[in-house]
């Protein structure tokens, strides 16, 4: 007699819930990073958005970091998070 497999999509989540960072009261002095995926167009996107933004702020410093391509997750995101304040992720196309 054969069987049959039943396989259930409801996933098991193993992350445990993290509050959201408190918001920041302004951008001044804050090191920005910019998390690019790859995506054409997306780089020069926020690029102009940091350019607009530090018309009204000085920042204290810009860095950036490259995926490979927009399917993979970004490596070592605990390293970036401690080295910037705050961080402007786009899509392009």
């Amino acid at each position: 007699m054969s069987g049959i497999t039943v396989l259930s999509p409801v996933g098991i989540n193993r992350v445990e819930a993290q509050p959201i960072a408190p918001r920041l009261k302004s951008l001044e002095g804050v090191k920005i990073g910019i998390l690019n995926n790859s995506k054409p167009n997306s780089l020069p996107l926020q690029e102009r958005i940091v350019e607009l933004l530090s018309k009204q702020y000085k920042f204290g410093g810009v860095v950036k970091k490259q995926k490979p391509n927009a399917s993979v997750g970004a490596e070592k995101l605990d390293v970036y998070a401690r080295e910037v304040g705050a961080v402007i992720t786009a899509m392009g196309d």
